[in-house]
C-alpha cells in the first residue's frame, strides 16, 4: 500500500472513530475528505450513506449505498440499502436487496429479521411470520424480534399467537403498547388497560402510550380521561405533524388575534369534528377565526352558514397568530358542539336526485368498501355479496353510494342494484351523495366517510360494525353519541358479517313494512 492510500485509510478510520462516538457532522465531514482524495472509496461512501440514514435522509443515503455496492457488491453493504429502502416505503425493493444478503450470509439473523419488515410492510404477513420465525431461531436475543414477529402475526390476524409472543418480549415501551393493541383487538379490554398502565409506569411521557391509552378510553367510553392523551397524536406519529411556527391555541380568548383551524386526518374525520366549528363564531372566542379544510369538502361545509371562512388545505399558507388541530377542538375547549344536523345537502341538487331515483319502495342507499390503502380499512369492510339478503327484503330498492374501492364488485353482485352515473363526478366531494341521502329512506354503510356524512345530515343510517370497532363507536351500543339518527349493528365474533346482516335484515323488513302500512316515503316516520 502507498503512503498516498495509507494517509487516506487513517483518514477513514478516524471518520468511523468520529461517528462511533456520535460526532456525526465531523465525522460526515472526515468521510468527504476521504472522497475528495479516493472518489470511489467504497467504504467511505457505504459510511456516508449509513450516516445519513441515521440523520433521517433516506434518499441520499440510498443513493451513496448504491455508489458504494457499484464499486464493492458487499453484503454489509447491500443491508444499510435494505434499511435505507424500508425509510423509502420501498418495501419489495428491500426484500429483494435483503435476500442478497442471505445468499452470502444466510445465517445471519438481522437480514432475515430485515426480510420480515419489508415483507410485512409490502402487506405479506405470512412470509414475514416465517422471516422472523427464523431469525429468531438464528439468534433469540436479537433486539425487538418479539415485538416484530408479535406484529406480523397480529397483521396476519393471528392474535392468540401474537399475544404469546409480545408477552415474551422485553417489557419494554413498544412491545408492550403493541401487546395492549392485540388485547384490546381480541376483546380483552381489562388487560389492555392493565397492560398499558404497566408501560406508563416505565415511561410516563411516552407519546404512543399516552396516544393508545386516549384511543382505549375512548373506545371504552371514558373521554374524560381520554383527551389529554389524544393530544399526542402528532408526537407518536399517528397523525403527521405540520410545519406551523405559531404558537398552538389552548382554547383561552384570543384578545384580536387570529386563528386558524386546521384540518388533518381523512374526510370522514373532519365532516365528524366540523360540529366544532360554529361554535368559533361566538363573541367569547376573542378572534376572527378561519378553517383550513379539504379543497373537495369545503363546498360542502359552506352549506352551513355559521361555519368560519374557509381556506383549502392545498392553497398557499396563510398568516395567522395562533392555530389548532380540527380534531383538538374537544381536548382543548369547552365548546358547545352543534347537533345534528349541521350539514345540509343543496336544495336543487336534492330535487334533480330525487327526480332520478324516483319514490317507488323503501329507498336504501349502501356502501361496503372503505379505502383499502388504509390499515384501518382492515376488517371493517365487507363484500357487497352480504346485501343479496337485504335485497330479497320485500319493497326495498337498493341503491349504491359506493364510489372508488369497491365499485368493481357491482358487476358480480347477483342482486338487482341500482347505481347512479355521474354521482360526485366533480371537484366538489359529497354534494350529490348528500343530495342523494336526502332523497332516500336510509343509508347502510360500513365504518367509512359515507356513516358520518349521512350521521351529520342527520339522515337515518345504519353501520356494520366489526366486533372490535374504531374508538368513535364505543362499545355494547346500538346508538351513537355523535349522531342521534344512527343505529349501530356489531360483529358477536371477529369477521361474522353473517349474523350483522341477518339482524340488519329483519330489521330493514320492519322499517320497510312500516313505510308502507303508514304510506310514508321520504322522511322517517
Amino acid at each position: 500500500m502507498s503512503k498516498r492510500s495509507q494517509q487516506i485509510e487513517a483518514l477513514f478510520r478516524q471518520g468511523q472513530h468520529l461517528h462511533r462516538a456520535g460526532r456525526l457532522a465531523e465525522a460526515e465531514n472526515t468521510y468527504r475528505q476521504v472522497l475528495l482524495a479516493m472518489p470511489r472509496h467504497a467504504e467511505a461512501l457505504h459510511a456516508i450513506g449509513a450516516l445519513a440514514l441515521q440523520c433521517g435522509n433516506a434518499e441520499f443515503a440510498n443513493r451513496m449505498v448504491t455508489e458504494a455496492i457499484a464499486q464493492k457488491p458487499a453484503a454489509d453493504f447491500q443491508f444499510t440499502r435494505a434499511h435505507a429502502l424500508l425509510a423509502l416505503r420501498r418495501p419489495e425493493q428491500a426484500a429483494e436487496t435483503a435476500r442478497l444478503v442471505l445468499r452470502a450470509r444466510p445465517r445471519s439473523a438481522p437480514a432475515h429479521q430485515v426480510l420480515g419488515h419489508a415483507l410485512s410492510d409490502a402487506g405479506q404477513p405470512e412470509p414475514a411470520i416465517a422471516a422472523y420465525r427464523t431469525a429468531l431461531g438464528l439468534q433469540p436475543e436479537l433486539p425487538d424480534i418479539r415485538n416484530n414477529l408479535g406484529m406480523a402475526l397480529r397483521q396476519a390476524s393471528r392474535l392468540a399467537e401474537a399475544e404469546a409472543e409480545l408477552r415474551q418480549a422485553p417489557p419494554e415501551p413498544e412491545a408492550l403498547v403493541n401487546l395492549s393493541s392485540v388485547q384490546k383487538e381480541r376483546g380483552a379490554f381489562a388487560e389492555a388497560e392493565a397492560t398499558l398502565r404497566q408501560a406508563l409506569r416505565i415511561a410516563p411521557a411516552d407519546a404512543a402510550l399516552l396516544y393508545n391509552w386516549s384511543l382505549l378510553m375512548l373506545l371504552l367510553g371514558r373521554p374524560a380521561e381520554a383527551w389529554p392523551g389524544w393530544e399526542h397524536r402528532f408526537r407518536a406519529g399517528a397523525t403527521p405533524s405540520r410545519p406551523f411556527t405559531q404558537p398552538q391555541w389552548q382554547g383561552e380568548p384570543l384578545g384580536g388575534r387570529s386563528l386558524l383551524i386546521h384540518t388533518e386526518q381523512g374526510l370522514g374525520d373532519v365532516i365528524q369534528f366540523a360540529r366544532y366549528l360554529p361554535a368559533l363564531r361566538g363573541p367569547r372566542i376573542g378572534g376572527p377565526v378561519r378553517f383550513e379544510a379539504p379543497a373537495r369538502l369545503i363546498r360542502l361545509l359552506s352549506g352551513n352558514q355559521a361555519m368560519p371562512p374557509m381556506v383549502a388545505a392545498d392553497a398557499a399558507p396563510l398568516l395567522t397568530d395562533t392555530v389548532a388541530p380540527l380534531m383538538s377542538l374537544p381536548a382543548r375547549t369547552d365548546l358547545v358542539p352543534a347537533d345534528p344536523p349541521y350539514l345540509f345537502a343543496e336544495p336543487d341538487r336534492v330535487a334533480a336526485w330525487a327526480k332520478r331515483i324516483g319514490g317507488d319502495g323503501f329507498r336504501v342507499g349502501i356502501n361496503w368498501q372503505g379505502f383499502r390503502g388504509r390499515l384501518e380499512d382492515r376488517g371493517r369492510s365487507f363484500p357487497l355479496t352480504l346485501f343479496r339478503r337485504l335485497a330479497e327484503v320485500r319493497g326495498v330498492r337498493l341503491i349504491s353510494l359506493q364510489k372508488g374501492d369497491g365499485e368493481d364488485q357491482v358487476a358480480t353482485a347477483g342482486f338487482v342494484l341500482r347505481t347512479l352515473d355521474g354521482l360526485d363526478d366533480g371537484p366538489d366531494g359529497f354534494l350529490d351523495t348528500a343530495a342523494v341521502m336526502a332523497a332516500l329512506d336510509l343509508v347502510i354503510t360500513s365504518d367509512t366517510a359515507i356513516a358520518h356524512l349521512a350521521g351529520a345530515l342527520g339522515r337515518p343510517v345504519w353501520v356494520a360494525l366489526r366486533r372490535v370497532p374504531d374508538w368513535r363507536w364505543m362499545l355494547d351500543r346500538t346508538d351513537s353519541p355523535w349522531y342521534p339518527t344512527m343505529r349501530l349493528f356489531r360483529q358477536s365474533r371477529d369477521g361474522d358479517w353473517g349474523s350483522v346482516f341477518a339482524a340488519i335484515a329483519e330489521a330493514l323488513a320492519g322499517a320497510s313494512a312500516g313505510a308502507a302500512l303508514a304510506g310514508w316515503v321520504g322522511d322517517p316516520p
